[in-house]
């Protein structure tokens, strides 16, 4: 109430790589150390940081099965069913039109354009499979709670401004490690508040550097331009996957990706910018719809690093058999840039004795070659940074003190400390 993420085996050279390069692209909504995604090609940025873990789970990850599992005794969830049935998030795409390009277009983006510390450019492909993040670079959706004054640091807020006071639960924060992404219902009002570089204070109240409000009840993306929390200008909540519709094995709508070389030269709505690192015309460009291809078959996930059988029970399997599902009927949309390909799975708060749904590597197997791309007009690219002085350059300035800086990539060694 308002009163405001064909089994293929890891190159360990290439993580190598990874943990000594930077990535050049534009600003994203991606590290904690820049702007939102979007705003100005100004300067090297990082990915959303996902890895396939180097080592296997540890033993508080894999219960006993008849232990309590992770959508339970979290309190008031919030509305799963988001924007209109009209909306690209909602619409089936199984019968649709693969463009003909599709596979030069889904090769091209597993290249990341890097700078490496001698500040040389240099190209580097990736290969993994695809990661979920279920903790590290995902957001919290939260709704209900305590009344807390929710207030920005800065001038320019976006959406923001005034000090507004949201229904917050205490136990649940956004992690400033991680962009501070965090994402609050209003569903009484039918509003959602993305917020970014968003942190707990010690006073109970929640700061931000930037907001983008959404209709929960429209069409889920912005006019061409607008930026947002993530690096396409989309919602942050667009295309999570949520703990009770994957328990239900019910997710009806189009799932959110990231890639490792998005073209850095254009976007297609829905996206409303790109943090794209790719300066081949010929690269998939965040806002495009990709659908995962009929004849894949989930394969039982291995560690890159050992060779091993990672844990994979029957609840596991079904679990990404459901986002199997999601992904041919719904497919996914680009939306921001990312170190392996990624889906994104909500964040929810730790809870001692509480069996997580994913692990993050169920879908290892899965590749970005396992997809088609679906159909688009090349009428819809629009170049970026703009060509049309009439934009309005406020719609792509997040606007206060600070401005984008180099951050190093998390590697797969940084992923093997602990969840993502």
């Amino acid at each position: 109430m308002t009163t405001h993420r064909n089994t293929r085996r890891l190159q360990l050279a290439a993580a190598v790589t990874v943990a000594s390069a930077l990535l050049l692209a534009g600003c994203g909504g991606s590290s904690d150390e820049r702007g939102p995604a979007g705003t100005a090609a100004t300067g090297p940025a990082t990915p959303s940081a996902s890895a396939t873990p180097t080592e296997e789970p540890t033993s508080t990850d894999v219960l006993d099965d008849n232990e309590v599992t992770g959508a339970e005794d979290l309190g008031t969830t919030p509305q799963e069913d988001v924007f209109s049935v009209e909306s690209p998030w909602n619409t089936l795409i199984n019968d649709a039109q693969v463009a003909p390009d599709s596979e030069l277009l889904l090769e091209n983006s597993k290249f990341r354009t890097l700078i490496g510390f001698n500040g040389e450019t240099e190209t580097q492909e990736v290969t993994e499979g695809v990661y979920i993040n279920t903790r590290e670079w995902t957001t919290p959706v939260v709704a209900d709670g305590v009344p807390t004054v929710v207030t920005c640091r800065q001038e320019k807020c976006g959406d923001g401004g005034d000090d507004i006071t949201l229904d917050i639960p205490t136990n649940i924060n956004p992690n400033p490690l991680y962009d501070g992404w965090f994402t609050v219902f209003d569903p009484d009002a039918g509003i959602a508040y993305d917020l970014w570089r968003a942190r707990r204070e010690d006073d109970g109240t929640i700061s931000y550097h930037f907001m983008r409000t959404w209709d929960l009840n429209g069409r889920g993306y912005s006019e061409p331009y607008v930026v947002s929390a993530r690096g396409s200008g989309l919602p942050l909540f667009g295309g999570l996957i949520r703990p009770g519709e994957l328990e239900r094995c019910q997710i009806n709508h189009a799932l959110a990706i990231s890639v490792p070389g998005p073209a850095a030269n254009f976007f297609i709505q829905p996206a409303s910018s790109t943090d794209g690192n790719n300066n081949d015309d010929n690269s998939l460009p965040e806002g495009a719809r990709i659908r995962l291809r009929g004849d894949f078959d989930v394969v039982d996930p291995i560690d890159p690093v050992t060779g091993r059988a990672l844990p994979f029970n029957a609840d596991r399997r079904k679990h990404a058999d459901c986002i199997v599902t999601a992904l041919r009927e719904y497919g996914a949309i680009v939306v921001d840039r990312a170190a392996v390909p990624t889906l994104y799975f909500q964040q929810l708060p730790p809870e001692e004795g509480r069996r997580p749904l994913l692990n993050g590597y169920e879908l290892n197997s899965l590749g970005l070659e396992d997809f088609v791309v679906v159909d688009f007009n090349d009428e819809t690219r629009y170049p970026y940074p703009p060509e049309d002085e009439t934009v309005d350059p406020t719609l792509l300035d997040f606007g206060g003190d600070d401005t984008p800086t180099t951050t190093t990539d998390t590697t797969l060694d940084d992923q093997a400390e602990g969840d993502s």
